[in-house]
């Protein structure tokens, strides 16, 4: 190491400039990434791009959609080490209902399916599912910025392969044989008969053609989508999440223990007023007052009591804390959402009467399946107080509630439902509203027709249902075209 001496200074202090002598030192950011190997990304990105191109050109998303999902996964999966494994059977759960049906809600748990899955490939295991919502969270926020940096050093890559390192070597390096190409090209064509029939052959079968155009759109745009995914190889650091206790929020002073006290004893003896009502009308079957039909008093008492049950479910969750140091209290709180839930059920009685004369709706339907879970999660409620858990733990199991509830409603053709329930029941029907179902109602209108003989819907059972593109293949479609040919061959018998 050379000596730095400042002239005119002391002697005891004329080497105390020696580290301006070292040159500087270049220093990546630690931006939480690790390097990975351009080439096989590369190889990848291609490979994906052919598949997406076979898959996905021209077809309607369902099954094709959900192979290249897998194809995706597959090649994080191999780039990674092959470490992950599980994260596959979780996406092939997740994404089922878009191989049931594609529809939006089945395309909601696909995406959310397949951002999931590869956190979970790129963290190299199962981290936890707190962790793997926190690392999903984190990848939205920063692949974009991951494919950017990674795109720009595969093209460093590309361009420190070659002697010229700069983007104005390479165009120079190229200019004279791509040039001169060019000129011997055109003049070789002019005097070669068959080069130039080959050439008017090119341009007749029009290759450049706007469908290629668009093609070729289509390409970018699968890079573009899948850059990111691949990108999370490079950002394990940053996807590592490590969850932290909810805050507690500030309590108001209009809560405390005496007025939650006074609010449980208050409210338990309103909600008994409306539980001797239910029981001694819908359970006990009593006679209602002149005028007013079992319909009626469900169709007004349904969706307003659900309400109630919800806001009654959200004042347990602030009243427990209040209630860990008083028996009295405790026992007042599970009153009352004992209440709640006998409350729901009735709500769910008050429903199914209405249907009995009026028929399924899809809003009458989506009201039974969210009293059933209001229902569950006020028994979660329940296991809440009695053993004394945090309302993280409620939040969480009533969230995987409301998603498992989700999950069974996109495996379900509730039109085929509705339309099967109306049709065959003797009530107050609306033939409007079932010939509107769509296609999937057509095996009960069908079953309908036939056994009355005349035509409810008129040319409904003209609609063509044939996939001639396997890639456009749905289970539910699949079922609906069995039993529309079942149908038509008992007609021919």
């Amino acid at each position: 190491m050379k000596t730095f001496l400042v002239r005119g200074l002391p002697t005891s202090v004329q080497t105390d400039g020696w580290w301006m002598s070292e040159p500087p030192h270049s220093k990546r950011p630690d931006n939480g990434a690790k390097s990975q190997p351009v080439f096989p990304q590369l190889i990848a990105v291609v490979a994906l791009v052919v598949t997406g191109d076979a898959l996905l050109w021209k077809a309607s998303p369902g099954l094709s959609l959900a192979l290249f999902g897998m194809a995706l996964l597959l090649a994080v999966w191999l780039l990674n080490g092959r470490r992950g494994t599980g994260a596959f059977g979780f996406a092939a759960l997740a994404f089922l209902p878009l191989v049931e049906h594609a529809q939006p809600l089945s395309f909601a748990f696909f995406f959310t399916g397949l951002l999931l899955s590869v956190v979970w490939l790129a963290l190299g295991g199962w981290p936890g599912l707190a962790r793997l919502f926190g690392g999903l969270w984190r990848f939205v926020e920063h692949a974009p910025d991951a494919a950017f940096s990674q795109a720009k050093s595969a093209a460093n890559a590309a361009l420190s392969s070659t002697p010229e390192a700069s983007v104005k070597s390479a165009v120079l390096s190229w200019l004279v044989p791509v040039g001169l190409g060019l000129v011997f090209a055109s003049l070789l064509v002019s005097a070669n008969p068959m080069l130039s029939n080959l050439l008017d052959g090119i341009l007749r079968a029009r290759w450049l053609s706007t469908e290629l155009l668009a093609r070729v759109l289509f390409w970018g745009g699968l890079v573009i989508l899948t850059l990111p995914i691949l990108s999370s190889l490079n950002m394990q650091e940053r996807l590592k999440f490590t969850p932290s206790p909810l805050p507690e929020l500030p309590v108001p002073a209009a809560l405390n223990a005496s007025s939650i006290c006074r609010s449980l004893i208050l409210f338990n003896l309103m909600f008994l007023v409306q539980t001797f009502l239910d029981v001694t009308y819908l359970w006990g079957g009593a006679s209602l007052p002149d005028g007013m039909s079992y319909a009626q008093y469900a169709h007004r008492g349904a969706y307003p009591l659900l309400a109630t049950a919800l806001l009654a479910g959200a004042f347990a969750l602030i009243a427990r804390p209040f209630t860990s140091g008083s028996s009295l209290l405790r026992i007042a709180l599970l009153a009352w959402v004992a209440q709640n839930v006998f409350l729901v059920l009735s709500s769910l009685l008050r429903l199914e009467l209405y249907v009995a004369q009026y028929g399924l709706t899809h809003l009458r339907i989506s009201a039974f399946i969210w009293m059933v879970v209001v229902a569950l999660g006020l028994v979660l409620v329940v296991v809440q107080t009695l053993r004394n858990k945090p309302a993280s733990w409620l939040l969480g199991r009533a969230a995987l509630l409301g998603v498992a509830a989700l999950y069974l409603a996109s495996m379900i053709s509730f039109s085929n439902t509705i339309a099967r329930h109306n049709l065959g029941k003797d009530l107050v029907l609306d033939p409007g509203y079932i010939c509107a179902l769509g296609p999937h109602a057509l095996p009960a209108i069908k079953e309908f027709e036939a056994k009355h003989g005349f035509r409810l819907c008129g040319d409904a059972g003209s609609i063509n249902l044939q996939v001639s593109d396997w890639r456009e293949w749905g289970f539910r479609d699949w079922r609906l075209q069995r039993s529309l040919a079942a149908l038509a061959t008992e007609e021919t018998l």
